[in-house]
This record gives structure tokens, C-alpha cells and sequence, in this order.
């Protein structure tokens, strides 16, 4: 016989599960269950430990069952590394295969030839090394290095803009190890997934007869986005543009992925032309805003009021006085009778003497002297001076006693005043403030197809960052560096210090790789990658609209909107790096201290130089101008700390040593608002915990 004891505590478990206990169906895109009209049907079973078991085996089967977007999660992405060593045991792909077939290395065949198999072991073959090309697939840990390549310094004292041509997903593990919690904004323009094979899956392009090409760009952009959102500040927003093919998808992803977020849709005009369509043609496209909830945090120009700011360097910093930027100490000349300011004189070297009669025409000379009575620096290079005095924006202040006070009048943002969702004004016109501009920029038409309006991207920007000053600012889908663009337009316009961050792929387009190939050039090599979006256009771009001219010498021609000739130039500093791949052996070891320390610097916030350093003979390395310093012999620290407290500008310290406690011993030593890390050892776990299977 049964036991009537334990059916009866069955049948009490069943009949206690209640419709309410489980969460309501979500609109969107799933697989619709009916669980009431399912409860139901098993509480109507008689036979009490049937009811239970079915009920039991339904509820395992509502534990796993995913709602709200549901799409196939595919295997993790692969990158190819062409100038990683092929070694024994290493994944690898033959050279210009186009079908991307994975092989592993199993043995060595002498000299440079290597044995392989496929993946699942079958068809062993001798190789030469120069035929194969090392794989990684995400969840593997990869250790990144930078190596820069170029760079270009107009703005004197500011910090580096970045420019980084590497996959997305491994930039940003770097930029977690770098920038976690630290980022303002977010702004991206992923692939728009027409179906037109505009981006690549695992090497391969995906189109439109591909049946899991929805579900392949989910994948890709729920690894990206999760690593992304622990990026943001506790009040950053991430901006992401995109189209009608995956917007509803999108959203619901971010919905999922962003619980804390509130989701913000702005339809933008950006085609009024309209497109092509069987039944309706396309004027728009969409900016989506992940924002913190209860937060009001973006903004308009539409009220205003007007603010003061100091021309005068503040703070106890060595870059604020005249012995660290003497080009920045020099007289400026206000007229008494107008009480205007009219011009400035030449900048002084750190000891010259300086005159302070008025000059020959009686214009009384003003310099950047505190109440201390030490020389400080202006806000301002001279250029940017004159620029500034010549719209009207320096206001002098003259009090009873006839002292006179300097001010820079500047617009800041007035009372709140929320973005409307629809951007119809002719600044959002892709074609005319996005390609016409590129194509303005190179001269020619055929770079890049389908960049913003930098218009768009910049009031996108502007909308979080209107009342931060020195807000950072990453886009890792990059494309043809627009972003950059449009905060340095938004810097110069609001006498901001945004810094950005771009990362990009440098993809060649599919018809010129089959040239490439046919001629015997391959990635990694200097004849193809020359031709890739990141060294073709995304990094001379975003030098010519700082230099203001192309490499040839040529000027750019054209204006913005507010005026400005494009062949001004901007007065920023940016600085293009690669990434590249390191051994982690290597790297405990400390034989890769030069690799890394582009990562140190970036830390620290991209200021100065890196090579005009104090290296202590292998004891230590404190950049002059750049506000870090690393400890590289741990017996050496007593001196070390000696030479800190000499540098007030310091702001971020690596110690390396193998032992926590003394890590702990040291730090303790040292003033607590430093920012510390422990050498390797915070660089090797940090890319052996953030990898694609912990995500």
C-alpha cells in the first residue's frame, strides 16, 4: 500500500504552489508558456504522487527556461593573432584560409614545420610555421600589451586622447583593468546588422541567408555590453545607436543586461531623404540611453545662464606654476578707459624678469600672480588666449580700489531641462555632416561608408557631459573616429577637457583582402594592415582635424557650425596604439616592464610623456611629466618614498613585489590618497578572472 503520509505531504507541496509564485510573462520576444493554465492542468491530476512528480519536473523545466529575449548564444569568438610565435599545443588557423578551419598544433617537426590535426583530432599534416596563424578563443585568458605608434601633441598640458586598433572585447579587459567605475559616457554605433555582410562572426562575414544571424549579433554584443557596464561611473550612461533591423532586439537585451538602467529611446532624423524600402522609406534611426534610474542627468542647451570661471591655474599641482609651463605665463593687457581686455604680451621663461608699467600705449599689464605672490600659469596657451580675448569671452572686473579681476564668461547649462525624443534639425543629416565631412577630410569619397553626423554624436555626448568638465569618454566601435571629432568640437565649444577613448578593428574590406591574398600579402604584415579602416582612416582622421591638414601639408578646408575653420585644428593631444599579446611567464617575471607601462600611463590618466623619465638605474621609474611612478627594486622603497614626496603631481604608484604583505607594509608607508596597485600580480589576475567564461 502507499504510504498516505507522504502523498498527503505531496499533494499539500502541489496544492501550495500558487500562480502568484511565479513572475508574470514579459512582453517582448519569447517562447509563450501559459503557466496558469498549466498549474491548473496538474493540480487537476488525481493520483497525488503523479501530480507531484509532474509538478516537480515542471518547475525544473520554469527554473531554466529563459523569457524575455531568447536566442541562441553561440560559441565563443575567435581572434587571430598573426604575430603570435606558433608554438606546440597552440590553436591555429592556416594562412589566407577562407573557410577559417581550426587545427591544433601537436608536435614540432624540426626547424620551423610544425604537425597539426583538426580540432577534433583527425588528419594529421606538417606544416611550415609561416602558413599558420595562432588563434585564441574568448574565454582563453590573453594578456594585452600597447605599443604605440603614433601620436600628436597640440594641447600642451592636456591629457592623451587614445586611439586603440585592436578587437573590441580584449580592449576592453584592458580598459577594466584600467578605467573600471570610471567612465562618463558611453557612446556606441555597433554594426547595424542589415545583412549586407557589414560585420564578421568568428572571421566569416555574416549576410542575410545566414538563419542565426540575429542570434550571432546578440552574442556579440551581450560579451561586449557586459564587460561595458562595469565600466560606467555610478552615474555614467551608455549611449548605443542603432536601426530598425536589431532595435527591438537591442532594447530587450538591454533590459535584461541593464536592470538598474532606465532605457531612453530618441528617434533621430538622420536621412530626411529618405531610403530605400519596398513599403515605407527610412528617414530615422535611433539612439538608445541606458540611464541610472531616478537620475536626471541629461540635459539640453535650450536655457542657459551665464557663468565665470577663473582664467588663473588653481591647485598646489607643479603644472599650475610658471616653473612647470612658463609658455603659459605671460601679461595680459587691459585697457582702463574702455575696462576691456585688448591683447596679451609674449610668454616669459621660468626666471626672465617681467615688466609691470603699463606699456607705451597704457595698457595695464596683468599677470597670474596668487595672494601668495607666486607666479602661477593661465588657463590658456597664447594662441587660445588671443582666441578667446577676440570673441569677447575674457571680462575684466575693475573694484572700487581699482583692482582688476579676470574672468573667462563662459555658457553653462541653466535649469533642467530634459532632451526631447524626436532630433529632426538639418545638423543630424548623415550626408551632409557625416560623409561630406569625411570626404572633405581626405579629399576623396570612397574611405568609409555611412558615418554620423558628428553633430548627432556630439549633443548625444553633450547631453550627459554638458556639466562635467573633464569627463571620459569611450566608444569601442569606433569606425571612422567620428566620436573623436565631435568632443574635441564639444571641448573647444565649451572650454571643456573630455577625454575619449576609441577603440576599432583595422578590418580590410572583403574585395580588397582577395587582392591582398592573390598577391601574397596576409594579415599582420605592413602591406596589408596599411589598408585596414584603423590605419586608413580612423587614425589620419583623427589627426588631420587636430593638425588641420593632411600629411601632405594640405589644409583642411570647410567649417563647422559654430565657424570654426577645420583648418584650425584643435589644441588636443592624441596618441594611436595597437594591442598586442604578451606571455604571461614573461611578465611574472618582470622581463616586460617596457610592454606594459603604456598600460601604467593610461592608468594615470594619459598624461605627458612616458620616455623623459628618472629611472633610478633599475630601482624605480617616475616619469618627469606624467603623474605616476613605479617601484621596480623593493629594496630600494626608503629612497623611493623620498622621491614621491618630492612630487606633489603623483597620483598612482606600482609597487612591485611578490608579497602581499609587504605590498601592504609599503602602502602603508604611503600618503592614502595615492592610487596603488601590486605589480604583476594585479595585471596577470585581472585578465586570468575577466575572460569570456567568467561573464
Amino acid at each position: 500500500m502507499p504510504n498516505r503520509g507522504n502523498a498527503a505531504e505531496k499533494e499539500a507541496a502541489v496544492a501550495s504552489a500558487s500562480p502568484n509564485k511565479y513572475p508574470p510573462i514579459k512582453a517582448g520576444l519569447h517562447r509563450d508558456i501559459d503557466k496558469l493554465a498549466l498549474d491548473d492542468l496538474i493540480r487537476s491530476i488525481p493520483d497525488a504522487q503523479l501530480r507531484f512528480a509532474i509538478a516537480r519536473e515542471v518547475a525544473k523545466l520554469k527554473a531554466n527556461k529563459k523569457f524575455g529575449l531568447v536566442f541562441e548564444e553561440h560559441a565563443p569568438e575567435v581572434v587571430q593573432l598573426p604575430n603570435f610565435p606558433v608554438q606546440v599545443g597552440a590553436t591555429v588557423v592556416k594562412r589566407g584560409d577562407r573557410k577559417n578551419e581550426i587545427f591544433r598544433v601537436t608536435g614540432s617537426a624540426g626547424g620551423s614545420k610544425f604537425q597539426i590535426t583538426g580540432e577534433a583530432g583527425e588528419g594529421e599534416e606538417t606544416v611550415s610555421a609561416k602558413e599558420l596563424v595562432v588563434i585564441k578563443k574568448f574565454g582563453e585568458p590573453i594578456y594585452p600589451t600597447l605599443t604605440s605608434i603614433d601620436r600628436v601633441t597640440r594641447g600642451h598640458d592636456k591629457p592623451y586622447h587614445t586611439i586603440i586598433n585592436a578587437d573590441n572585447f580584449h580592449a576592453l579587459q584592458l580598459l577594466l583593468y584600467c578605467y573600471e567605475g570610471q567612465v562618463d559616457v558611453i557612446y556606441i554605433d555597433p554594426p547595424f546588422n542589415t545583412g549586407a555582410r557589414d560585420w564578421k562572426y568568428n572571421n566569416d562575414y555574416v549576410d542575410k541567408n545566414d538563419q542565426y544571424r540575429h542570434s550571432k549579433w546578440l552574442s556579440m554584443m551581450k560579451r561586449r555590453l557586459t564587460l561595458a557596464k562595469r565600466l560606467l561611473k555610478n552615474d555614467g550612461v551608455l549611449i548605443c545607436a542603432i536601426d530598425d533591423y536589431e532595435f527591438a532586439h537591442l532594447r530587450v537585451l538591454f533590459e535584461q543586461l541593464f536592470k538598474e538602467y532606465t532605457i531612453e529611446t530618441v528617434v533621430v532624423n538622420h536621412h530626411p531623404q529618405g531610403g530605400g524600402g519596398d513599403n515605407i522609406s527610412r528617414t530615422h534611426e535611433y539612439a538608445l540611453f541606458c540611464v541610472p534610474k531616478a537620475t536626471n542627468l541629461l540635459g539640453t542647451l535650450v536655457e542657459f545662464e551665464e557663468d565665470h570661471w577663473s582664467l588663473q591655474r588653481s591647485g598646489s599641482s607643479w603644472k599650475n606654476f610658471r616653473t612647470g609651463f612658463p609658455n603659459q605665463f605671460y601679461a595680459i593687457h587691459y585697457d582702463p578707459l574702455r575696462n576691456e581686455v585688448v591683447d596679451i604680451g609674449p610668454s616669459l621663461n621660468k626666471n626672465d624678469p617681467y615688466p609691470i608699467e603699463p606699456t607705451p600705449e597704457g595698457l595695464i599689464r596683468i599677470y597670474p600672480i596668487d595672494r601668495q605672490g607666486r607666479d602661477r600659469i593661465w588657463r590658456y596657451v597664447p594662441k587660445t588666449m588671443r582666441d578667446k580675448i577676440s570673441k569677447g569671452l575674457v571680462v575684466a572686473n575693475r573694484n572700487r580700489s581699482g583692482k582688476v579681476t579676470l574672468k573667462l564668461r563662459v555658457n553653462r547649462l541653466g535649469k533642467f531641462s530634459p532632451i526631447f525624443s524626436n532630433w529632426t534639425h538639418a545638423r543630424y543629416n548623415a550626408g551632409t555632416h557625416g560623409t561630406s565631412i569625411l570626404n572633405s577630410i581626405f579629399g576623396t569619397n570612397d574611405k568609409f561608408p555611412y558615418p554620423k553626423s558628428i553633430y548627432t554624436v556630439m549633443d548625444c555626448v553633450a547631453a550627459v557631459c554638458r556639466t562635467r568638465e573633464n569627463a571620459l569618454v569611450l566608444d569601442f566601435f569606433s569606425g571612422s573616429g567620428t566620436t573623436f571629432q565631435a568632443v574635441a568640437l564639444l571641448n573647444e565649444a565649451d572650454c571643456t577637457n573630455h577625454r575619449c577613448i576609441l577603440v576599432t578593428n583595422n578590418e580590410v574590406l572583403e574585395k580588397q583582402v582577395k587582392h591582398l591574398i592573390r598577391a601574397g600579402y596576409f594579415p599582420g604584415s605592413p602591406e596589408f594592415e596599411k589598408h585596414g579602416i584603423c590605419e586608413s582612416v580612423t587614425w589620419p582622421r583623427c589627426k588631420y582635424v587636430v593638425k588641420g591638414k593632411r600629411d601632405d601639408g594640405t589644409e583642411l578646408s570647410g567649417a563647422y557650425l559654430n565657424g570654426r575653420a577645420m583648418k584650425e585644428g584643435f589644441e588636443e593631444n592624441i596618441e594611436y596604439f595597437k594591442l598586442d599579446f604578451l606571455d604571461p611567464h614573461e611578465v611574472a617575471y618582470g622581463e616586460k616592464f617596457e610592454a606594459i607601462l603604456p598600460i601604467l600611463w593610461l592608468m594615470a590618466g594619459a598624461e605627458g610623456e612616458r620616455d623623459k623619465a628618472a629611472r633610478g638605474y633599475g630601482k624605480w621609474f617616475i616619469p618627469e611629466n606624467s603623474p605616476f611612478a613605479v617601484l621596480i627594486k623593493e629594496d630600494h622603497f626608503a629612497e623611493f618614498k623620498r622621491k614621491i614626496k618630492q612630487r606633489r603631481d603623483i597620483t598612482h604608484v606600482f609597487l612591485v613585489t611578490d608579497s602581499e604583505e609587504a605590498f601592504r607594509e609599503m602602502i602603508a608607508e604611503l600618503p592614502s590618497s595615492l592610487k596603488t596597485k601590486m605589480l604583476y600580480k594585479s595585471y596577470l589576475d585581472n585578465f586570468r578572472i575577466n575572460t569570456g567564461e567568467n561573464l
